[in-house]
């Protein structure tokens, strides 16, 4: 399952989670792919993603994807 909202100009991928036993297929990554290109069919000039900070494969997905880590 993923949730992405827009407010605005702006897109937040607010959740991304998939089952245990589905893990490692690549879901996430095709899940974030879509939540970027409702992002842009939107008009979203930024998309912000939260994560649990000891979510290290998320962590590592977002930045692979180009998402850049920023102090709240």
């Amino acid at each position: 399952m993923s949730a992405t909202s827009v407010h605005q100009d702006e897109a937040f991928s607010e959740m991304t989670g998939v089952l245990a036993p589905h893990r490692g297929k690549g879901l996430s990554l095709a899940l974030k792919l879509l939540a970027i290109r409702f992002a842009r069919a939107a008009g979203c000039q930024r998309l912000v993603a939260f994560h649990h900070p000891e979510n290290h494969t998320a962590i590592a997905m977002n930045r692979r994807l180009g998402f850049v880590d920023q102090a709240r």
